[in-house]
């Protein structure tokens, strides 16, 4: 009987602290939900202020400015060696994998181009015929 009332006693105080703990954290989200509605207040004064500074500024104006084309002009010459960079990273990745680069894959069509040109001229109209058949059956599966 002894433990019956023990558990009794302890079921009973668990619930009051969870009873406890629920009212603080009503009280907490209570108070978190005052401070974003008076966040959200305040916020709204300064973005209309940004607004408006955003509406006065004259863009030909600023194109106009010495240090903003200097700035762009800087901007250029930066985009210009990241882009060499990229493609020298670029060239040795491809050169480490092993695979054809763009311009070397250019290349080769030209050439097999220049050699096809050249065995149309070379072959009789016949062999034509009869190689156009077998590449046609090789490529259709």
């Amino acid at each position: 009987m002894a433990t019956n009332g023990k558990s009794r006693n302890l079921e009973t105080f668990v619930k009051q602290q969870l009873e406890g703990a629920q009212k603080r954290f009503e009280g907490i989200e209570h108070e978190a939900g005052k401070v974003l509605r008076t966040l959200k207040a305040r916020s709204r004064g300064p973005a209309r202020e940004v607004e408006k500074f955003l509406g006065q500024i004259n863009p030909d104006a600023l194109l106009e400015n010495r240090k903003v084309k200097e700035l762009g002009r800087k901007a250029t010459q930066v985009s210009s060696e990241l882009r060499k960079r990229l493609d020298g990273i670029q060239t040795r990745a491809v050169e480490a994998v092993g695979v054809a680069s763009q311009a070397q894959v250019k290349e080769l069509n030209r050439e097999l181009s220049r050699l096809s040109k050249k065995l149309d001229q070379i072959l009789p109209a016949s062999v034509k015929k009869v190689t156009s058949r077998a590449t046609s059956r090789v490529s259709a599966p």
